[in-house]
């Protein structure tokens, strides 16, 4: 190989390197994109929070990847056993944005699994087992809305 071409080879090498690089940055997370869903209808039914014994009132927040695409046409919801036992709508306080929820639940009730609807993105987002039902939890993390991981950052 003579000169000339082993400098082609290895300005092609970098270039190469170069744009592999820069792609990796470039990568949008799937669960980002728009999606097509429309608003869910989420509701208790009624009497439900009657013919329950125990509550578990929490705030949550959304991890910072959502954060951005929060508006006030979201919606999240915690459902144990298939049944909807809290909705909520998005809630503003000193430009942080949370969701209060008051999950009715029975001791012994299973674990708690939230859907949170984004309207930016049109798609819903579910946690599956995000808890234990727990009537004695804080309501707060330290004073901070817990913040929900939907989306995994790995």
């Amino acid at each position: 190989m003579n000169m000339k071409q082993m400098y082609k080879s290895l300005f092609l090498a970098v270039l190469l390197c170069l744009f592999a690089a820069c792609g990796d940055d470039e990568k949008v997370n799937p669960s980002l994109t728009l999606g097509n869903e429309s608003r869910p209808l989420w509701t208790t039914r009624g009497g439900l929070y009657s013919e329950m014994d125990l509550t578990m009132a929490v705030q949550l927040t959304l991890q910072n990847e959502l954060l951005p695409y929060a508006s006030d046409g979201d919606i999240m919801c915690a459902i144990i056993d298939g049944e909807v036992r809290a909705v909520r709508e998005l809630q503003r306080t000193g430009g942080e944005i949370y969701f209060d929820l008051i999950i009715a639940g029975n001791s012994g009730s299973g674990r708690v699994t939230l859907k949170y609807y984004c309207d930016k993105l049109r798609r819903t987002f579910t946690l599956e087992g995000w808890m234990p039902f727990s009537p004695d939890i804080k309501p707060t993390n330290d004073g901070k809305p817990y913040v929900v991981e939907f989306i995994s950052t790995k």
